[in-house]
């Protein structure tokens, strides 16, 4: 359903109506000039040529008119309309100007019989068509219009003008401009609309695919989880650390891995139960998330009672400095071991190497870093070269 009046216009129309209307004035003005200026140079070479009346006079007058005062005018019309607002108003004020001056030269062809009359009112009706112009306002423009060509033609001829075959002509004009401004008023109005609920569409799309991929990203960190610990699971920790040899062979950047496992745990279990070695599994994953913090680092739950940590930006000295580290923070918790004063952990690490490792050599050279602590009486840790 097409708007009829303009406050059911969508929002926005009108601002797009007077900034178009005003590029087609701008664009169009100094065009009309230069047409007229090379229709008023040429007037004496095919007004030589034409069966109708001509005199020096009617040639001097139209020459001087279109040579000086139509583009001029036009020009001075454009260079106005540049410093004033955009608006519907300041654009058919300009229009209504322009109308005029074309109707006027129009009248004048008509009624001194010269032979490019025709043309002013292509010219209006192509403006017509150019602008966009509700039907009051091309009423408003090409009415007055009409009014100021039919004054000339009253002042300029000495017998009475009026006819019903002139009352014909300029119904059939002013019908066919009003259909022209009508029709193009009505499509630019259904191209806006269907624009705006493209964007609109568009917008409503791109807001649930964004959704839709925090939606994603969440589902992926919760199956990324373990449900004891609450870290990360072997499955995130398997992508990440793809994820991280890519970026670290690309930047050259340091990628640490240390694994971890508790001391004894089998003990843990068989002695103090299931429930208990819980409690520690998930005392330990805390103690590690307190050691690796930074945003990037990751700490996974392995398997079992073995825990990985995938440490970016972190060379073999920031390796040892983090393992120091845990083995203090496990052993500041002071947890019961029923073979040992307390519970402790073994750690094993290395740093990537792009041109010697791949993701399972990378992972199986920490591991041997691992078994060797495990072998040389645990509670200690080893980075390999």
């Amino acid at each position: 359903m097409i708007p009829t009046s303009s406050t059911d216009v969508p929002h926005g129309f009108n601002a797009y109506v007077a900034e178009h209307n005003k590029k087609q004035l701008k664009f169009w003005l100094p065009l009309l000039a230069l047409f007229m200026l090379l229709l008023g140079v040429g007037m004496p070479l095919w007004e030589a040529q034409s069966f109708l009346l001509a005199t020096e006079s009617i040639n001097s007058f139209f020459n001087f008119y279109m040579v000086y005062v139509l583009p001029l005018a036009f020009l001075l019309v454009r260079f106005i309309l540049i410093k004033l607002p955009t608006n519907n108003t300041t654009n058919l004020v300009c229009l209504f100007v322009v109308s005029n001056l074309l109707v006027a030269q129009h009248a004048a062809m008509i009624t001194l019989s010269v032979t490019l009359a025709p043309l002013s009112v292509i010219l209006v009706t192509a403006m017509a068509k150019m602008m966009i112009l509700r039907i009051k306002e091309i009423v408003y423009v090409w009415g007055f219009s009409v009014i100021t060509g039919f004054l000339i033609v009253e002042i300029a001829q000495d017998v009475p003008i009026a006819s019903l075959h002139l009352y014909f002509s300029i119904f059939i004009m002013l019908t066919w401009v009003l259909y022209l401004g009508s029709d193009h008023y009505k499509t630019k109005l259904l191209a806006f609309i269907h624009d705006k609920e493209q964007w609109k569409a568009k917008k409503q799309i791109t807001l649930q695919l964004m959704e839709l991929e925090a939606q994603k990203k969440e589902l992926q960190q919760l199956i990324g989880k373990d449900a004891l610990t609450g870290i990360f699971n072997r499955g995130y920790f398997d992508q990440h650390l793809r994820d991280e040899i890519k970026r670290t062979s690309r930047s050259s950047a340091p990628l640490g891995l240390l694994v971890v496992d508790i001391d004894h745990f089998k003990m843990v279990n068989d002695q103090l139960g299931h429930h208990t070695g819980d409690v520690y599994l998930t005392k330990v994953a805390k103690a590690l998330e307190s050691v690796a913090k930074r945003p990037a680092d990751v700490v996974a739950r392995y398997g079992g009672e073995e825990f990985v940590l995938l440490l970016p930006d972190t060379d073999k000295k920031g390796l040892e400095i983090l393992s120091r580290h845990i083995l203090n923070s496990i052993n500041k918790l002071d947890i019961p071991h029923p073979i040992q004063s307390n519970l402790t952990v073994s750690i094993g690490g290395c740093e990537f190497d792009s041109h010697s490792m791949d993701k399972v050599a990378f992972f199986e050279r920490a591991d041997q870093a691992l078994y060797r602590v495990k072998t040389n009486g645990r509670n200690n840790y080893f980075i390999a070269s």
